[in-house]
């Protein structure tokens, strides 16, 4: 027999933490937090309309996760986002968020920004 305790999570009450106004806020907090740095980002490198176009959407998903995402409503955020043949690569909300492909990939740290 091992001495280490066994630990089971018990799914139970997740379904209602998760939907718990504080949990929501604090999703809504930290997207808020994201999406003003990538205002100062947008109105820097590309222009105010498009920082304009920066804007949070809560949802719940059908498995009842909430979610409070940030979103560049804007035509062209798409390509200024990943790049296109006419649009250079600027990554706003990849950078305002922090993400990097180190934080996605962490076994691929040799891929280049």
């Amino acid at each position: 027999m091992s001495s280490r305790p066994r630990i089971v999570f018990d799914e139970r009450g997740l379904t209602e933490i998760m939907r718990h106004p504080k949990v929501r806020a604090a999703l809504k907090a930290k997207a808020e937090e994201i999406a003003q740095r990538a205002k100062g980002i947008a109105s820097a490198e590309i222009d105010d309309g498009f920082a304009n176009e920066i804007r949070v959407s809560e949802e719940t998903r059908p498995s009842g996760r909430p979610t409070a995402k940030v979103e560049a409503t804007r035509e062209d955020a798409a390509d200024h986002e990943w790049g296109s043949t006419n649009t250079a690569r600027r990554r706003v909300l990849g950078r305002a968020a922090g993400v990097t492909p180190q934080t996605v990939l962490p076994h691929r740290g040799d891929v280049p920004q």
